[in-house]
């Protein structure tokens, strides 16, 4: 794989901002209420006009008309789809109206109006992006933190509930007058209603696997490739089964840092992140039509440039959250200065330390090879082995208007960058200003051609994302230092439910929870023995250090 495709590679989950800091009164711990939700927000460096800006933007997602969402129904009975209780279910952060959201939508609900006047949800950074973490009966939301969506259970509920109201008349006659639908235009819109449930369903078909994901997890860059691969150049043979999900990542250094991803497959230099965020906005519910040329060379997609340049902006200036001792108790300073000691001594040579009240930080991560680290490789490997026909983009250079011709097998990641750039030039103006704009910030890297391994990013905020691992394997920071055979091989992840004590879940199941079972294909919490020969007193040290960063 060439350094082309290394600087525009790209994925739907680690490149957006999903950030937030309070508008209220701090608290003695740096946290504030936010008003009416009953969430803490932690000071990250954001306003909170940021705050919804960052949850509610949307950079052109369109999944299902805002009108037909409203009026859903849970398949059986009058429950509607958007209740509380099925979006918890699934994952979402509930939130009440604002100027920002004025429909009351989760956080990470977007709204687009098309060129006809219809208004479109979506969803947008947020709704993977932004973490909350529970106890003892308190919320605290970590913005740009790992969600706990489901997204294959969001996917299916959303088709079940669409094909239930095409198949019950009750339903139907229901849905159709909140749209205003007179009897007589009843069969042209129970078809149009049909037709979306066929779409969202041939997506999530093309996207299917053995091992369900679970809350918390996703495999972007799998549903990323099918999405240029299959979906766009309308190549089935090109499926290849996305099945090496990982967790959320964090966002609050991200910008900062030489690469992204979990395999630091993506140089931060400019223009990375505006085609980065461009294949988020494909991925996630966008368009890309290849057959219909737009600006110089490019292809017309559903793309919102003028969005993406300031999620960008407010991304750069989110901070890691700080523990708030206050709620979740105050740290020992004993054990807090014996584990610095440490960490200088067992961790820093991998995990640089980050100073989150330095706006301009530069930061750059270790790429470990797997047969180093000895984490699960499904991830590493899916991304490198992973290569397809190239159809319609055959013969076209890699970056459209330069870099080498395109044969008739390339690397997927290759066909994404083709797309991601041909999407921009689709907006040549707005794309100039966005990577001309973002070059100045972002650090360049030294990469190899050939990244097999995983990235060992800056530490701070690890308190708060669990779980562990890239594909999120290890319930606690404690369960990580402890040896790979010793560590628990069945958690429960999805209830929020937080341990301060051994810094990460919960060992009980809570409400919303799923099984993860080690044992799984993609899910080994093998590798990543570093610490685990320390004693007891040490660990505990670390752990003391660990919170404070």
């Amino acid at each position: 794989m060439g350094i082309l495709s290394r600087l525009f590679a790209a994925s739907a989950i680690g490149l957006c901002a999903a950030a937030c800091s309070p508008s209220d009164k701090p608290m003695p711990n740096g946290a504030a209420v936010a008003g009416g939700e009953g969430a803490i927000n932690l000071e990250q460096g954001w306003s909170a006009e940021v705050q919804q800006r960052a949850w509610f933007t949307s950079f052109g997602s369109r999944l299902i008309p805002t009108r037909w969402l409203q009026a859903l129904e849970l398949p059986g009975n009058e429950v509607p789809y958007m209740s509380e209780q099925n979006l918890e279910a699934i994952g979402f952060l509930l939130q009440a109206k604002t100027p920002a959201n004025p429909e009351g939508f989760p956080v990470g609900f977007t709204q687009e109006t098309d060129a006809s006047g219809r208004a479109w949800t979506g969803l947008g950074c947020a709704a993977c992006h932004t973490g909350e973490v529970r106890y003892q009966g308190q919320r605290i939301r970590i913005d740009g933190g790992q969600g706990t969506l489901d997204f294959n259970m969001f996917e299916l509920t959303l088709v079940a509930s669409l094909q239930a109201t095409i198949n019950h008349d009750a339903a139907f006659r229901r849905f159709a007058a909140a749209q205003g639908v007179p009897a007589d235009q009843f069969e042209a819109l129970r078809q149009e209603v049909g037709e979306l449930a066929d779409r969202i369903l041939a997506r999530h078909r093309m996207n299917e696997v053995e091992v369900p994901y679970g809350h918390g997890r996703l495999d972007a860059f799998g549903q990323i490739f099918n999405a240029v691969a299959v979906q766009f150049l309308g190549l089935p043979q090109n499926r290849r089964a996305p099945d090496a999900p990982v967790s959320y990542p964090v966002l609050w250094d991200a910008p900062h840092l030489d690469v992204v991803q979990w395999n630091g497959s993506a140089p931060n230099g400019g223009p990375g992140p505006l085609l980065q965020n461009i294949t988020t906005a494909l991925a996630v519910y966008g368009s890309l039509d290849i057959q219909r040329p737009a600006g110089i060379d490019g292809y017309a997609s559903s793309i919102d440039f003028a969005h993406l340049d300031q999620i960008e902006n407010d991304l750069y200036a989110l901070q890691s959250p700080q523990w708030p001792s206050a709620i979740l108790g105050m740290l020992d300073a004993g054990r807090v200065e014996r584990g610095a000691r440490i960490y200088t001594k067992e961790c820093v040579s991998c995990h640089q330390l980050s100073d989150r009240n330095d706006p301009k930080r530069e930061l750059r991560a270790v790429i470990t090879p797997l047969d180093e680290v000895g984490t699960d490789p499904r991830m590493a490997r899916n991304f490198l082995d992973s290569v397809s026909d190239s159809g319609a983009f055959e013969g076209r250079k890699q970056g459209v208007v330069f870099g080498p011709a395109l044969e008739a097998r390339a690397q997927t990641s290759d066909l994404v960058v083709h797309a991601a750039v041909g999407a921009a030039l689709g907006h040549p103006l707005e794309s100039v200003r966005n990577a001309l704009k973002s070059f100045h910030r972002e650090i360049g890297s030294p990469l190899n051609s050939h990244p097999d391994g995983y990235k060992a990013r800056p530490l701070s905020g690890i308190w708060a994302s669990a779980p562990y691992l890239h594909n999120g394997s290890v319930p606690t920071l404690a369960e990580l230092l402890k040896a790979p055979a010793q560590r628990t091989t069945q958690f429960f992840v999805g209830s929020r439910e937080f341990d301060p004590q051994s810094v990460g879940l919960a060992a009980a199941r809570g409400d919303n929870a799923d099984l993860f079972d080690t044992d799984l294909p993609g899910n080994s919490n093998a590798g990543h023995a570093y610490g685990t020969n320390l004693a007891d007193d040490d660990k505990r040290d670390l752990l003391e250090y660990l919170k404070s960063l």
